[in-house]
């Protein structure tokens, strides 16, 4: 098991979960269980998302006092890949 700092936030949200089903009782599981293969289902079509303006962003972070190329450079990157926006 990963050191709890060395987790990353999904990991530490899924962690949170599973800590508290364990701690559940089995009359708690049981009902949490039926219920979670007994509710309706609802699907919805998915929505566009609106496309990020990711320039417009780094444009506004860029007028921070203290923020220069490179920082701007890294904030770029992690956006495109936390957004998954190709270039293309």
């Amino acid at each position: 098991m990963k050191r709890s700092c060395r987790r990353t936030a999904d990991e530490n949200r899924i962690h949170e979960r599973a800590v508290r089903l364990r701690k559940m009782t089995d009359k708690q599981l049981v009902e949490y269980v039926e219920t979670c293969h007994t509710a309706p289902t609802v699907i919805r079509p998915e929505t566009p998302k609106d496309p990020v303006d990711i320039e417009g962003i780094i444009e506004d972070i860029g007028k921070i006092r203290g923020v220069g190329i490179t920082k701007l450079h890294y904030i770029r990157e992690i956006l495109k890949a936390r957004l998954e926006v190709c270039d293309g």
